[in-house]
């Protein structure tokens, strides 16, 4: 049986001039590899990502109706969503979010019964989610939600995004 430092000699390897096969490797390099990763997932470390941060995005659901944007989340952290904007009203509609360090954050027209996404990163801070299609923000298709703070409140005020502004009734 091959004793550690033997193991050891082998692993520094040259290759001959001009090319030629790669050397195989020590089943014993391959064994202190494996009990190095072991040891490393058992102190935690297992990954190069922040704590907390997650590669995949929060799903919101927006459901527009005429002319209201309800949040199926009412409060947010710092970090990557995906908003379901889902149309069940009579006309077309759209889903725009401004705030910090949002450009151009708007998705295609929306057409009854269908929906889309829109995937933004949210930073500490105040953001408008509303319908940008003419006139539609006006009538109540609006939610203002804090990113780090308090929950949503739609254009009706309140901290509900069931409310509606302007009583329209709808």
């Amino acid at each position: 049986m091959t004793n550690i430092r033997d193991a050891a000699r082998r692993r520094r390897v040259t290759f001959p001039p001009g090319g030629g096969r790669h050397p195989r490797r020590s089943p014993f390099g391959l064994a202190a590899l494996a009990a190095a990763g072991v040891a490393t997932a058992a102190l935690g470390v297992v990954s190069a990502a922040p704590a907390g941060a997650s590669s995949r995005p929060t799903v919101v659901k927006a459901v527009e109706t005429d002319f209201h944007i309800a949040l199926s989340k009412s409060t947010f952290s710092p970090g990557k969503y995906t908003f379901v904007a889902q149309n069940k009203g009579q006309v077309t509609h759209s889903l725009e979010i401004t705030g910090p360090g949002l450009s151009n954050a708007k998705a295609k027209n929306i057409s009854p019964g269908h929906a889309t996404k829109l995937t933004v990163t949210f930073k500490k801070g105040a953001y408008d989610v509303f319908c940008p299609v003419p006139g539609h923000k006006m009538l109540g298709m609006n939610v203002n939600i804090v990113v780090g703070g308090a929950s949503t409140t739609s254009s009706g005020g309140g901290t509900t995004t069931t409310s509606h502004s302007g009583g329209y009734g709808y």
